[in-house]
């Protein structure tokens, strides 16, 4: 019996100034997700993300914020973090870097 892996979609749309996840972040999607933000990162004075549209995460989305914060950081830009999922939040805690998302 073949067994089939469903890979897991995610997108990040801009609008309105602020970064939209949406769909399920994994490891197999993850650095998509980072290049396409790459060019409105650089756009942008301030880097507001909002998760509210996010169905689920792995620990690759906790790297991907820790990278946005680090992009913010070494740019001289703020960064709002809005609607992180409790799954990431408590991925964040068990690494104790949940003082950084919050």
């Amino acid at each position: 019996m073949k067994q089939y892996r469903m890979h897991k979609q995610a997108a990040i749309n801009f609008k309105d100034n602020t970064f939209y996840l949406s769909g399920d972040l994994a490891f197999n999607n993850v650095m998509q997700i980072y290049a396409s933000s790459l060019p409105q990162l650089e756009k942008n004075a301030k880097l507001d993300f909002n998760f509210s549209e996010l169905k689920s995460s792995d620990s690759s989305g906790l790297a991907l914020i820790i990278e946005w914060i680090k992009y913010a950081r070494e740019n001289n830009k703020p960064i709002s973090l809005k609607y992180v999922s409790k799954d990431l939040l408590s991925i964040a805690k068990a690494a104790n870097l949940d003082n950084m998302i919050m």
